[in-house]
């Protein structure tokens, strides 16, 4: 199964009112290597955007400008791109073909499957179970592994002194990310013979699978 890491920038929290504006898609294989990404500029198949003013602060995301640059289109439009770009990376044998990656990833899926592809249609491609930087931490923190302060991107990042990037930015929001959670996987593998109460599979494994 491949990582599919994405992030969403959007116009609010409400995925059935506020618009999704920006998304950026990575596929990764087992061995950490690229292979391939996408970013989607989105606008309603119809009507205006819905977008908070605190939520375009947060983003920096113009909408005059926005709506003009040429590589925005509809949600309609959008999914075909998405599904296009994702068939190209099924793996032959698997019923589905990604496991979904991310900072608060439910966050992001709601959006996707509420305004761009379907959950019915989602699901045929990307696992339902996800690898999420943020439940990683909460749990660590929950058993006194992490700071209780640590919590948003940022945060990690200045904690495990990755480069930092621009925030609310999808596509940095990812990289920033993935470097987060190889922080994770590596300060883990580090320590797995020194925690507690693990079998032979040790704690990444529990987390991965």
């Amino acid at each position: 199964m491949h990582y599919l890491w994405y992030d969403c920038e959007t116009g609010g929290t409400d995925a059935r009112k506020h618009s999704i504006l920006t998304a950026y898609f990575a596929i990764y294989n087992k061995q950490w290597e690229k292979l391939d990404e996408i970013e989607l500029f989105f606008k309603p198949d119809e009507g205006e955007i819905v977008a908070e003013a605190k939520a375009l602060e947060v983003t920096g995301i113009d909408l005059a400008e926005h709506i003009k640059d040429s590589r925005t289109k509809t949600c309609k439009e959008n999914k075909q791109i998405l599904l296009k770009f994702l068939e190209k990376y099924k793996i032959k044998g698997k019923r589905r073909h990604f496991r979904p990656c991310g900072q608060n990833i439910g966050f992001d899926e709601n959006f996707i499957m509420t305004q761009v592809v379907p959950e019915n249609e989602w699901r045929k491609l990307v696992h339902y179970r996800a690898l999420d930087t943020l439940q990683i931490l909460t749990f660590l923190q929950d058993i006194d592994f992490l700071p209780a302060d640590l919590g948003n991107l940022e945060s990690q990042v200045e904690y495990f002194n990755v480069p930092k990037g621009r925030a609310h930015d999808a596509k940095e929001d990812i990289r920033m990310t993935v470097d987060v959670y190889k922080a994770y996987r590596s300060m883990l593998i580090a320590k797995k013979n020194n925690v507690s109460g693990l079998a032979s599979n040790s704690l990444l494994s529990i987390i991965e699978d």
